[in-house]
């Protein structure tokens, strides 16, 4: 009967001889190699010890190749480690988001690896995986466990992949749920008086240095826009002069034509870890959408100064010129929620609040399908739309209509 196989990342049994007459030993054995081929090695050294070592070391290293396969006996931390190699690959094709990999990365080493880096992959159970998310509880939100969540899962994915383990255990837990709550939008009154905060100057000295301070960080202008359109903070600071037509385009309109004005919501700010601000071409494909503009955002918009086509909207602190100019999303959050501290509105007030005014305005006039509001807000299901934002790429100018008449 013929002798089976080695398995691919294995060796056979060592042998270290002296060969008559000379002055070296030589340790060999076979390796088959994760091509499948099995090789011959043979290293050579002064001494006994020294050539078994030496062909150790090259065992090693040929069975820590990137190639190799993960095995049950591995640590989760030597499996994340592998996962992270194809994470970055799909970063560099474009199939996975930059900011999503920023976040998967975020979480493995903060939480995930410290709790359970170095169980071993037969280690990874229902059970033990259980109790490692229950332990989440006190201290992370439901979203931020079901963000560990799933990169868990991708990793034990991938040793399902190497055969390490024979099924995903992830799978076989209770779904993360988040409790009932109702989405929360500024009333027409919040809307007035946070606005009019912003705008007015106070005879108490430290209030009236919190409103200056949002006139000159630009919230003023960035809330109004926000509300009437609807777009996400990173959009909102992404838009240039040239995304914008104040003068309108033309729209038919039952049997007349009229301009519309628009905003053309074409990128999205984020902040890379490691490399910066960076714009790029949206969350999701419908993320790129064209939305009309009311005329008290058209208002707005044309009372500022306006310094270039490519220049933002709302550049940053000093700079008017194309180039390394735009304003940071997460300084952006921390200064609206400074600004409706010092307002006096004790809610936890957003940036994405307003961006669900926007969504409940448009849902609670009774003019818009929701495809229309899935297109005016960039969602790719509407279902995300009416179940998280409510209390396609088409125009539709009624929006704009509708917003108008809430504003007035």
């Amino acid at each position: 009967m013929a002798r089976p196989p080695l398995a691919m990342g294995t060796h056979g049994s060592i042998s270290v001889k002296k060969p008559v007459g000379g002055p070296s030993w030589v340790a060999r054995c076979r390796f088959r190699d994760f091509d499948g081929v099995t090789r011959s090695l043979e290293y050579v050294g002064r001494s006994k010890t020294a050539a078994a070592a030496a062909l150790q070391d090259a065992l090693q290293d040929r069975m820590g190749s990137p190639k190799a396969q993960l095995r049950p006996q591995y640590t989760f931390e030597r499996a994340s480690e592998m996962w992270l190699s194809k994470l970055d690959a799909q970063v560099a094709e474009g199939t996975r988001a930059t900011t999503t990999a920023d976040t998967y990365r975020q979480r493995l080493r903060s939480v995930i690896l410290p709790a359970m880096g170095q169980w071993r992959l037969y280690e990874c159970t229902v059970p033990q995986l259980d109790g490692f998310f229950r332990g989440l509880t006190a201290t992370q939100s439901a979203q931020s466990r079901r963000t560990i969540r799933t990169v868990v899962s991708l990793i034990l994915r991938l040793a399902v992949q190497h055969e390490a383990i024979r099924d995903n255990p992830v799978r076989h837990l209770d779904p993360i749920e988040s409790g009932l709550r109702r989405p929360r939008a500024l009333t027409t009154a919040e809307r007035s008086r946070f606005l009019g905060w912003m705008g007015g100057v106070s005879e108490d000295e430290t209030e009236a240095r919190a409103q200056a301070a949002a006139r000159r960080r630009d919230l003023p202008d960035i809330v109004t826009f926000m509300l009437g359109t609807g777009v996400r903070i990173g959009e909102a600071l992404a838009v240039r002069w040239c995304d914008v037509d104040l003068e309108g385009v033309p729209v038919v309109d039952g049997d007349e034509l009229r301009a519309v004005p628009i905003v053309a919501i074409t990128g999205n700010v984020v902040r890379h870890r490691g490399k910066g601000l960076h714009r790029h071409a949206g969350k999701t494909e419908m993320a790129l959408r064209i939305v009309p503009l009311p005329r008290f955002v058209v208002a707005t918009l044309a009372a500022r100064e306006m310094h270039g086509p490519e220049v933002p909207v709302f550049p940053a602190a000093g700079s008017k010129r194309a180039g390394l100019n735009w304003k940071d999303p997460n300084n952006m959050s921390t200064y609206i929620r400074e600004a409706r501290q010092a307002a006096g509105m004790d809610w936890p007030v957003t940036s994405h609040t307003f961006r669900k005014t926007a969504a409940t305005v448009w849902h609670d006039s009774g003019l818009l399908t929701g495809r229309q509001k899935a297109d005016l807000t960039g969602h790719a299901k509407i279902s995300t739309l009416t179940d998280i934002y409510v209390a396609r790429g088409e125009l539709h100018p009624q929006g704009a209509a509708v917003m108008d008449a809430a504003w007035a």
